[in-house]
């Protein structure tokens, strides 16, 4: 007999939340789970692996971009935050554009993400009387339309519908509400919101269109280093190419080697900062010294410009704070950073594990020594023990293979030096 070929293990939350029943002798072997044990044990699922994601686990750790607003110290950091992404991309101007300009020339597309889809939500489709539309574009499933990140939505119209008001109903990437009126554009044209969505729950028309509309998602995130050292932000507003339409037009000059920055989707908030550096503007990495409230505060002049040489990082709760020292002046430099993000929850049973395959048995064993007060069982303490040999186990083979160094610091500035 042959070997599988395959190296990864599916394991569902399911699958573990009936292993852990096991363990704790309440769930017969070939037996289904019924609907209280399984919602009972997804949630304590949850909220252990949640507990441990603060220690435990480097494949948690991802490459972060951080990108600088000239003047600017404080930045929010999480998914309806300021500017910053694991996936981001950096260009630069291929053709000097002048102000009030919506398309711009770039020197590559190389890594790209291609997310404008102008009937995502809603195909070509002539609503007869007022009420919501049907959602059926590639974006929507089961009533709700998903975009690929948090972003504008847009509307297309054949013919004249500036006399028609579309009402948006859906949510931003953090969960809070968010509805806007959108009134619809003239003929072969396309109007966008004003605010951005992660998801929509519906879209209806005030009364019968004149024709066919569709409605759909912007692109990515686009960054345009302007001559006045400021970062236009705003989105793609058709298909990725070197020469490509944005859906606010610049609002200074843009010289030839100017940076352009692109990302898909802001990261959650990372529940700890490992290392900070420079990305200087010629593609070196310089380190920054990260420190703490107390030092942070005691930097008398914290707008004072020049090139960021420090940075705190501030946990919060939807967006956390990321505060730098001296306040950057030079747009084509920008923060990279490591940033522990959260553990992935489990929303369904039929979810997989988002986390090295190393720690499944762990998490099983752990699991059960928390359902057993739950099913009025006391601790075994055999079980107990084994749980906590696997966890350690665990942890020893998350651990990188590198040196470790102790200095001692004389540094009385709260730790920020």
């Amino acid at each position: 007999m042959a070997p599988s070929g395959n190296y990864h293990l599916e394991i569902t939350a399911l699958d573990v939340i009936t292993d852990a029943l096991g363990i704790v002798g309440v769930h017969a072997l070939g037996s289904s789970l019924d609907a209280s044990e399984a919602d009972d044990g997804l949630r304590t699922l949850n909220m252990m692996l949640k507990g441990w994601q603060q220690q435990y686990g480097i494949w948690l750790n991802e490459e972060i971009w951080m990108f600088f607003e000239n003047g600017k110290i404080q930045y929010d950091i999480g998914p309806t935050g300021d500017h910053y992404a694991i996936d981001a991309i950096k260009t630069e101007i291929a053709t000097a554009a002048v102000s009030g300009a919506s398309s711009i020339v770039i020197d590559s597309t190389t890594g790209f993400n291609d997310t404008f889809d102008r009937d995502g939500i809603i195909k070509a489709t002539a609503p007869t009387a007022a009420g919501a539309i049907t959602f059926d574009g590639a974006l929507a499933a089961a009533g709700i339309a998903t975009l690929s990140g948090q972003r504008k939505v847009l509307i297309f119209a054949v013919a004249n519908e500036s006399a028609r008001t579309f009402a948006v109903v859906g949510k931003d990437a953090a969960g809070n509400a968010v509805t806007e009126d959108i009134t619809g554009p003239t003929a072969g044209n396309t109007v966008y919101s004003t605010s951005e969505f992660k998801t929509i729950t519906s879209v209806a028309t005030d009364a019968a269109t004149a024709g066919n509309i569709e409605v759909g998602q912007v692109g990515d995130h686009v960054g345009i280093e302007q001559d006045d050292d400021t970062i236009h932000w705003t989105f793609f507003a058709g298909s990725v190419s070197t020469t490509f339409s944005i859906v606010t037009a610049i609002t200074d000059t843009v010289a030839v080697d100017n940076h352009v920055y692109t990302y898909t989707v802001k990261t959650p908030r990372p529940t700890e900062v490992v290392e900070v550096r420079l990305a200087r503007e010629d593609g070196t990495h310089v380190p920054i010294y990260r420190g703490g409230r107390g030092g942070y505060e005691l930097l008398s002049n914290k707008t004072i410009p020049g090139t960021p040489n420090q940075a705190y990082y501030d946990k919060q709760l939807d967006n956390a704070e990321m505060l730098v020292w001296p306040a950057p002046n030079n747009m084509k430099e920008y923060l990279r950073f490591t940033g522990r993000v959260p553990i992935q929850i489990m929303s369904s049973l039929t979810d997989t594990f988002a986390m090295a395959q190393e720690w499944l048995e762990a998490i099983s064993w752990n699991l059960a020594v928390r359902l057993f007060p739950k099913h009025e069982k006391p601790i075994d303490p055999s079980v107990k023990v084994f749980a906590d040999e696997l966890l350690e186990k665990a942890k020893a083979s998350d651990t990188e293979n590198a040196s470790n160094f102790i200095s001692m610091s004389n540094d009385r500035r709260g730790g920020y030096g």
